[in-house]
């Protein structure tokens, strides 16, 4: 089971100060924000601002009606996907109106105005009330709202309308202003708010993308690949981001108002991000999802179930409360869909082998006795098999000129930052410097793919201190990799985070990052070795099947040695955490000078199956001990079993709103019949997120299942599937269906 220090669900305690200065424990922003109203503090008022309507006047310029022309504008601010009844915008983008009023307009004396506002205390200085007024051109730099009169047509005028590129983020309401000769005017509130969002499109714009292929992927792409497994054995699985369909704007928007994030900082990329990776999770605030690391979700839905962020952010915008459950994946995936939904290019990144340096040491200390065995209770630091964060794209102005671009964020809650459990942006170029002291929590990050793993052998004399036995550099931050650009191949891009293992660049970089680490260790690696260790691991088991890893040892010495080895295999969480041992082999080998020998370890299926976690990972600690030179030799391997595949078929013709079949299937692999059995489907385009109940499924039964869909646009959609039962987890397929136009 996980650790549950950094991973619980206790609010962590933060500190206010009152009226006298002393600190005091606060629970939440809240708390933090009602402790805080205190004699002789400025109190922002809470009162709604009132802005009073112009009085009522016979010669008024009366609006009849506003079009908001959403098809033209909406397709030109290619945010034509979006399914909202709201017109969503980008920010430093012009767009255009009509409006028809009681009367033939007069140019040489009539006036017409905008005005934008958002929340219930719009304030010019606050960016919460824009007032737009004609211009003679289009402002200069994207930087200024404006509005062109383009042509009048007797009663109906059109215009074109200028926001800013640093515009705030958020829907706002519309009014239209109009001003006769004599000075009277009058207001016309249009019923539906606008939504401005981020533009990668607008070189004035802190989110700014120039390469069209990549925004294609990073903002356009409904459907993402989850990088998943072992660093020696790479998985994926498709995700549905959905960031189009109106719950998740509709949810960014909440929780932006949920957070208290202040209106200013609400045009700013680099707030926003840090915000949603705390909001997204349930730690503080009550945020969209509960981390569950147990294996108990009884009361909820198993992480490995969730197939795309729709059905979660629906569930959490109905209910009001934090959905179960969800892992690191789950979070990364729907940070992904609500920052593309803002506008933001966001990619979702796998870390292999991810430290968790709970001490900020940059090691991660793994402690033994002399027999091999693992002593659990000196061991706080951990290696998870995998990790899911996200990359988001955009300037850093609060930061020295050269680390904008990349910044990674997390909204799995592991740690707290400033008192919540948050965190990044961190620079991908601070990252990859060393450059730990730069905001936000890149000192963490660095660890996560730059910390070196350290064994150490505790004696049993405990009067005696323990002896490194094991440095390893490069144990951790292996095959960092995100979905490709318009390809479903894996992109690596660990050089984003690093230079190159063993490089002069890297070991300034490690040296750097050490200067800003309390109680960084250096230590000296003995290289002199003459027994040669080989372990192989099995590539392709099926889970349900025995499997057999092997050690080879080769002695390359001139006489003879004796060597001690011991070998432990647990089954694990994908966190690293260790679960249950099911397989232990020690023994004595004795090799000739020039001679090799193996050693096979047999995994029983019957043995392990009762103990393996829905991630059907192992974990293997292989020591030797030469006893004529002291030579140790102790590695940590990881491997994962293979879980079948769902095929998908469907009819050939689909089209759009006419129902349709698609039939999935799998094999059983276990030795056992699958009970409580349900199917998950999910896709874009496709009828919403679906759950059916199964029957029970027979040892080796082939299962073959039909599930009716109703497909909502045409084109080409993934639709991905997902088996559970209380055996057998994690079980997947997708297919691509071309829906035609009806």
């Amino acid at each position: 089971m996980p650790r549950s220090s950094s991973r619980s669900r206790n609010k962590p305690v933060r500190f206010g100060y009152n009226a006298d200065g002393d600190p005091y424990p606060t629970g939440s922003r809240q708390a933090s924000a009602r402790a805080l109203r205190q004699p002789g503090r400025r109190v922002v008022p809470e009162e709604p601002v009132i802005i009073e309507k112009p009085p009522k006047k016979e010669k008024e310029l009366q609006v009849l009606q506003l079009d908001l022309l959403m098809e033209k504008n909406m397709k030109a601010h290619h945010t034509d996907e979006y399914e909202t009844e709201e017109m969503v915008l980008r920010r430093g983008q012009s767009f255009d109106m009509e409006v028809k009023l009681h009367r033939d307009f007069m140019k040489d004396s009539d006036q017409i105005s905008l005005e934008f506002r958002m929340g219930g205390r719009p304030i010019v200085s606050h960016g919460t009330r824009v007032p737009v007024y004609a211009v003679d051109a289009p402002p200069k730099d994207n930087l200024e709202w404006g509005l062109q009169i383009t042509s009048v047509e007797g009663s109906k005028v059109c215009f074109t309308v200028y926001s800013s590129a640093d515009s705030l983020i958020g829907p706002y309401e519309l009014v239209v202003n109009t001003t006769t000769e004599s000075g009277i005017e009058f207001e016309f509130d249009h019923p539906t708010e606008v939504f401005m969002i981020f533009n990668p499109w607008c070189k004035q714009d802190g989110v700014y993308m120039a390469d069209k292929a990549k925004r294609d992927e990073y903002v356009m792409n409904e459907t993402n690949r989850v990088y998943c497994g072992t660093r020696y054995k790479i998985g994926n699985f498709p995700w549905y981001q959905g960031q189009f369909e109106d719950v998740v704007l509709e949810c960014a928007f909440h929780l932006l108002k949920k957070s208290g994030l202040a209106y200013r900082h609400r045009r700013n990329p680099v707030m926003i991000a840090r915000t949603m990776s705390a909001l997204l999770n349930s730690q503080d605030d009550d945020g969209v999802l509960v981390g569950n690391w147990s294996g108990d979700y009884e009361d909820g839905v198993e992480p490995w179930l969730w197939t795309g962020s729709i059905a979660i952010f629906k569930k959490y915008m109905e209910t009001g409360k934090p959905v179960e459950y969800g892992q690191c994946w789950v979070f990364g995936s729907l940070f992904t869909s609500i920052m593309r939904a803002l506008g933001v290019p966001t990619r979702t990144v796998t870390n292999f082998a991810s430290a968790h340096d709970t001490d900020s040491n940059l090691t991660l200390d793994y402690h033994y006795d002399e027999d091999g065995n693992e002593l659990d209770n000196l061991n706080e630091d951990s290696v998870w098999n995998f990790h899911v964060w996200n990359d988001s794209w955009m300037a850093r102005p609060d930061l020295p000129e050269g680390y904008g671009g990349w910044q990674a964020v997390d909204a799995t809650p592991q740690e707290t930052s400033s008192g919540v459990f948050q965190m990044g942006p961190a620079s991908l170029s601070a990252i990859k410097k060393g450059h730990v002291y730069l905001d936000y929590d890149t000192k963490f990050a660095f660890a996560e793919v730059n910390a070196e793993t350290v064994s150490w052998i505790v004696p049993k004399d405990s009067r005696k201190p323990p002896t490194v036995s094991w440095v390893d550099s490069n144990e951790v931050g292996i095959n960092i990799s995100t979905k490709a650009v318009g390809k479903d191949e894996r992109h690596d891009v660990t050089g984003d985070y690093k230079f190159a293992e063993g490089s002069n660049l890297e070991r300034i970089a490690v040296y750097t990052a050490s200067k800003y680490v309390k109680g960084a260790k250096n230590f000296v690696k003995d290289v002199k070795q003459d027994i040669e260790f080989k372990v192989e691991l099995p590539e392709d088991a099926m889970i349900g099947t025995d499997f057999n890893v092997t050690v080879n040892m080769t002695n390359n010495a001139t006489s003879s040695r004796r060597i001690y080895l011991a070998v432990n295999g647990s089954t694990i969480y994908y966190t690293g955490v260790k679960k249950a041992r099911v397989v232990e082999k020690k023994q004595y080998v004795n090799l000739d000078a020039g001679e090799s020998e193996t050693v096979s370890i047999k995994c029983d299926a019957n043995v392990y199956l009762p103990e393996l976690t829905e991630f059907a990972g192992f974990n293997f600690f292989v020591m030797g001990r030469v006893s004529e030179t002291k030579q140790v030799f102790s590695r940590q391997f990881d491997t994962v079993l293979d879980k079948p595949d769902i095929t998908i078929t469907a009819d050939e013709d689909i089209t759009e709103g006419t129902p349709f079949y698609a039939k999935v299937s799998f094999t059983n692999p276990l030795p056992y019949a699958l009970n409580n059995c349900r199917f998950l489907v999910e896709g874009p385009g496709i009828d919403g997120y679906k759950e059916e109940k199964f029957r029970h499924v027979m040892v080796g039964e082939k299962v073959e299942h039909k599930i009716k869909l109703t497909p909502k646009k045409p084109g080409t959609r993934t639709l991905m599937v997902s088996f559970k039962s209380t055996e057998l987890a994690g079980v997947r397929g997708s297919a691509d269906l071309v829906v035609l136009a009806a």
